[in-house]
């Protein structure tokens, strides 16, 4: 299995090594152009079925915080909720899912409506206790639709035949045991904010956190302004916005009258096209979770 070398070879070869790396990565490039091999990664004690182009694995050697944020997140706020539920909407492949249970054991809801990515994500969260998985898109009201990529995106089509798009509400329906959860995470290249703001119900009663990508050029793909979002949770008492940069770093803590502080980030990462932001938005009766490296 040549691609399965050469991705063993990129996470083994140290950085120093550039030669030997540009060698591999030309190799990458090259297989990627025909097909779409899968690989096996080991992440820490689990062991990941994802496609040759996942960056994931390759960022995290780089970058060794890399998304690593999210199973922080779940351990700070399991220390206040120790019946912790998590919402993962864009589960992906089950890499989310993995980071989170690395840190702790608390059940998951992975929602994905892409058919590239459910086989992958039945297999791997095989392997971990208490994850429930939804096949759907979600937002803000019952349709179907077909996925149709454009221009490096992807936007949903109605269609009579199409996957199901579910509000967040008609998925807890179902799964009623995720309907206090303390943890929202969005993950959807663009779409965020309109699943934020159609889980306006959902957050009025819960009260969950909600951590999000925030990524002005894929958001304005999607005709979102973008900075509509901050005013919209913090009119649902969020008064605490944790920032960090897409490498894992924490950046920032903005409070909710800091909206002019919230554009100039937009702004600063709107003109870096790989750049953009997650979030972690909380209500104002978490008030007193603050963020650790640690």
């Amino acid at each position: 299995m040549l691609a399965q070398y050469i991705f063993d070879q990129i996470i083994k070869t140290p950085s120093d090594k550039k030669l030997k790396l540009k060698i591999l990565k030309f190799l990458r490039a090259y297989i990627l152009k025909n097909n779409e091999p899968l690989i096996n990664y080991q992440f820490f004690q689990f062991k990941l079925s994802i496609f040759f182009s996942h960056d994931f694995p390759f960022n995290l050697k780089d970058v060794p915080e890399y998304s690593q944020n999210l199973g922080k997140i779940a351990l700070i706020l399991s220390r206040k909720y120790p019946e912790l539920h998590i919402i993962d909407v864009g589960a992906n492949v089950g890499d989310s899912a993995a980071i989170i249970k690395r840190k702790i054991d608390a059940p998951i809801l992975c929602i994905e409506g892409n058919p590239r990515f459910l086989d992958l994500l039945e297999k791997n969260t095989k392997q971990f206790n208490s994850v429930s998985i939804e096949k759907c898109f979600v937002g803000d009201e019952e349709l179907t639709v077909t996925p149709v990529n454009s221009l490096g995106t992807a936007y949903l089509e109605k269609s009579e035949n199409g996957i199901a798009v579910k509000p967040i509400s008609s998925i807890l329906n179902k799964h009623q045991q995720f309907a206090k959860t303390k943890l929202l995470k969005i993950d959807t290249d663009g779409f965020d904010n309109k699943i934020i703001r159609g889980s306006r119900q959902f957050l009025i009663e819960s009260k969950s956190s909600v951590f999000f990508e925030y990524d002005p050029y894929y958001l304005a793909m999607q005709n979102e302004k973008g900075t509509d979002i901050y005013d919209f949770l913090v009119g649902l008492n969020y008064t605490k916005f944790i920032i960090f940069d897409n490498l894992g770093d924490h950046l920032i803590t903005l409070d909710n009258t800091q909206k002019e502080q919230f554009e100039q980030l937009h702004h600063y990462f709107d003109r870096r096209s790989s750049r953009y932001m997650d979030i972690w938005a909380l209500h104002k009766d978490d008030n007193d979770i603050t963020y650790s490296n640690s």
